[in-house]
């Protein structure tokens, strides 16, 4: 009995195998396969270091990548090494179907541990920023749609772009009455900055910075003045330095004076310090020295500005701009002439308005 029970047994075993066992030549089917994914939008941040006026338009400190399934469920996250940005491309291992592959630069501190423990697109695209975050690097984001087969893989190409809009005042032609002489540049800095973002540049604005020319809206807190200091400095604020421009010269900046935002579609212009803060345009501050004292030269961005896009800022100062008491004051355009030139931050594509 006990030998016949042993020969039930190996015989159990030997159909168990045979059934788990392909056809000759043939392998077990993989439910993965692999993405190729290159990366578009980065070259200029590497390769214009010569011309950058802020250090942060060469950085590239990180890459995160992250493929999302069709009901836009997380299939995998990826952090990109050294090599693999140098490359500006990786492989990944991932389950065939229809993808979402979304890359995004520069996530630092709170803002990556965010991203990373996402589980959707959704909550992805949510993930909130403060322009403070765009420091030590401009945060990117891009995504592509992808397709992946069992056989041939995929491969996509996403095209990141910035999410600030970059602001720089290029010239100042001293165009003002032979008596006056001899100004001098004192510094330039931006106005109605809206203040948060999330990584897929949908939020609504809710916070303001440099509100009305002034630090904390104290109509006597005007930037640049004793101690009262732009907010977010490093990125909306810029010292001229102080200089001398002759009558009829112009000082013309290189590098440009480079400031940066985020988008601002409101179209209303600068109409002075309101005691409850109304929103506008945002605003370019330019500070210039006559005949000893500070005159401030507001130019609204009233055609909205526009993430990863530049705009240049060109000035004729023919008057006296406005006085320290109410320097966000509307300004008369005989006094004050702007071309703001309009281009796309990558290609340099651009057009003119002179407002």
């Amino acid at each position: 009995m006990k030998n016949y029970m042993k020969l039930i047994w190996a015989a159990g075993l030997l159909l168990c195998a045979a059934c788990g066992k392909l056809p000759e030549g043939e392998d077990a089917p993989d439910p993965k396969s692999r993405l190729t994914v290159n990366l578009d939008g980065l070259p200029a941040l590497q390769t214009k270091a010569t011309t950058a006026a802020n250090e942060a338009e060469k950085k590239l400190n990180s890459l995160d990548l992250f493929v999302f399934d069709a009901n836009g469920m997380l299939d995998i996250s990826h952090g990109c090494t050294a090599e693999e940005i140098r490359a500006k491309k990786a492989t990944l291992r991932i389950k065939t179907g229809q993808k979402t592959v979304v890359a995004a630069a520069n996530l630092a501190g709170g803002v990556l541990n965010d991203a990373r423990g996402v589980s959707t697109l959704a909550a992805l695209d949510a993930v909130s920023l403060s322009l403070s975050d765009n420091v030590s690097g401009f945060v990117m984001y891009g995504r592509s749609a992808a397709t992946v087969t069992s056989g041939a893989g995929g491969s996509v190409t996403v095209d990141l772009g910035r999410g600030v809009a970059r602001i720089s005042l290029a010239s100042v032609k001293n165009a003002l009455p032979a008596p006056y002489g001899s100004v001098k540049l004192l510094r330039t800095f931006l106005c109605n900055v809206v203040g948060n973002q999330n990584l897929s540049g949908s939020a609504a604005p809710a916070t303001w910075l440099n509100q009305e020319a002034t630090s904390d809206h104290q109509k006597t807190h005007v930037i640049g003045t004793g101690a009262y200091r732009a907010q977010v400095e490093a990125l909306t604020f810029a010292d001229l330095s102080g200089e001398s421009v002759a009558t009829g010269a112009t000082k013309s900046f290189s590098p440009v004076k480079s400031l940066y935002a985020f988008p601002n579609a409101l179209t209303t212009p600068n109409n002075g310090f309101n005691a409850t803060f109304t929103p506008t345009a945002t605003v370019l501050m330019v500070v210039v020295e006559i005949k000893g004292a500070p005159y401030y030269y507001p130019v609204p961005l009233k055609n909205g500005i526009e993430a990863n896009t530049a705009y240049q800022v060109d000035l004729t100062l023919a008057g006296l701009g406005n006085t320290e008491d109410d320097p966000f004051a509307k300004i008369e355009k005989a006094d004050l002439v702007a071309t703001v030139s309009t281009s796309d931050w990558t290609t340099g594509t651009g057009i003119s308005e002179t407002i």
